[in-house]
This record gives structure tokens, C-alpha cells and sequence, in this order.
């Protein structure tokens, strides 16, 4: 799939950008981000081979699962999903949410939740429809098969999607992708808007962080997926904060945004 997409998309052969090691090597972390530029028409990032390996996509399926959760009518932006005051990871996930709050919050319980209520048959119909990664999607995992086992997914899947997403493209309604986007607002500045979501993928020996969304500015609209993983000199204490300020910061190095 990814390789006919290549083939198919770019006017203009990606562009890796050396210069951009340096912010992964002031982060102690190693990784790889790609970047869609839209209005150039091209692709461009740091080890852009590795955005070709596939990961577990983690709570970044949070996309996808709320696409779904709205436009199979589970849910609705003023939907509460109710607490049942069993203790829960975060302090902060004890308590009832919207599905909005829920992202916001990265609460996996509402989402499992959620994953339940949609059930294998749909799930697998919408995220094929989607060409979202590669997904194994069973009766028995199905409130837990983007946190662990065999599904996966890479930066270049994440990127086609998110731009398909952000453009209004996918084979849903119109109202059910601007609800989502809307959702996925993560910081509006003077000079340009986030949207996104991280995740955190720790399987077997594998453990790596996500932060994929698009990047608006005045001009442009920048698709990205960033992906990092830790290595001998990462501090494991604060690892899981780099992926949003390492992103911004490459952003910063490029230009395309500023502290203004």
C-alpha cells in the first residue's frame, strides 16, 4: 500500500533534512518525523527511512476511534461517558467526560469503551475504509488492539491519513470530520494552530512515543508525524514530554513557526 502511494503522490522526492539531527541529539532521544508540506506538494523530515517501520499506533488511534464513535452516532460531542468509580490510571480519568474531554485527557477507558460499543465487524469496516496502518482487530482485543499485539502502523500511514482527514476527504461525512478536527485542537498561537495527538507505544521491547497532527499557518498547512524512541543517554523521567516540544521545535528550525 505505502510503497503505490509513493509512487503515486509525490511531485517532488522527499527531502531529508541532516540539519534537523541535531534537535533529536539536544533531546537525547532517537527518531524519526516526517512532514507533508501542502501547498509544495512534498515531503520532508529527519531519518526519513526509519518513517517506513512501523510502530503501534497507541492512543493516536484516538483519531480514527472518535471519526468512528461520530459518525456511527455511539456518540456525540455532548455524549457523557459515565465514570462507574472504579480507580483508574490518572487521577485525573476518574470522573465522567464528553468525548472531547476524553481526548483531551488521552482517557483510554473511554475509549476502550467506546471500542466496545463499535464492535469487531464495524471496526475493522471503518478503519479499512480509512487505510488506517494495519490493524489486527479480534473479539478478544478489541477494546485494547492499538495498545498491544500485532497492529501497527507507519508515519507515512499516519500522514496520508491525517491529510485525507484534515482536507475533508475520507469516505464519511463532512460534519464527522470537522467535529473531530475541532476535538484534536491542541494550541492556537498568534502565528499558527496545532492539532494533534500523542501516544505512547510500550510493547515487548519496543517503547516509543507519537505525536501526529497538522500544523496551520497563515500561508500553509503542514502534515506530521513524529515518532521517537528512547536510547542510552535518554532520560526515561521526562521522555514521554519531548515528543510535543522536539516537534515544535523542528518547526521552529524550519521557520514555519516562532515563539511570537
Amino acid at each position: 500500500m505505502i510503497m503505490s502511494f509513493l509512487v503515486g503522490c509525490y511531485s517532488n522526492q522527499p527531502k531529508e533534512l541532516a540539519e534537523l539531527k541535531k534537535i533529536f541529539d539536544n533531546y537525547k532521544v532517537d527518531g524519526s518525523i516526517l512532514i507533508y508540506s501542502q501547498n509544495e506538494n512534498i515531503y520532508m523530515g529527519y531519518n526519513m527511512a526509519r518513517c517506513n517501520i512501523a510502530f503501534c499506533p497507541a492512543s493516536t488511534f484516538k483519531i480514527p476511534n472518535t471519526l468512528i464513535a461520530l459518525e456511527t452516532g455511539i456518540a456525540t460531542t455532548e455524549t457523557v461517558f459515565t465514570w462507574n468509580g472504579e480507580k483508574r490510571t490518572y487521577p485525573t480519568w476518574e470522573k465522567d467526560m464528553t468525548i472531547k474531554e476524553a481526548f483531551q485527557l488521552s482517557a483510554v477507558p473511554v475509549y476502550q469503551e467506546i471500542a466496545r460499543r463499535v464492535g469487531v465487524e464495524k471496526m475493522k469496516y471503518y478503519t479499512q475504509l480509512f487505510d488506517y496502518g494495519n490493524l489486527d482487530i479480534t473479539a478478544e482485543n478489541i477494546d485494547k488492539f492499538w495498545l498491544e499485539g500485532k497492529s501497527d502502523i507507519t508515519q507515512y500511514q499516519q500522514v496520508y491519513f491525517l491529510q485525507k482527514l484534515y482536507n475533508l476527504q475520507l469516505p464519511i461525512s463532512e460534519n464527522t470530520m470537522k467535529l473531530t478536527k475541532e476535538i484534536m485542537l491542541y494550541e492556537t498561537k498568534n502565528n499558527y494552530k496545532i492539532s494533534g495527538k500523542t501516544g505512547w507505544a510500550v510493547r515487548q521491547n519496543e517503547s516509543v512515543t507519537w505525536f501526529v497532527g497538522f500544523i496551520e499557518t497563515e500561508n500553509n498547512v503542514y502534515i506530521f508525524a513524529t515518532n521517537i524512541a528512547p536510547n542510552e543517554e535518554t532520560d526515561l523521567n521526562t521522555f514521554s514530554q519531548v515528543r510535543i516540544e522536539l516537534t515544535k521545535d523542528v518547526f521552529k528550525e524550519l521557520k514555519i513557526i516562532t515563539d511570537n
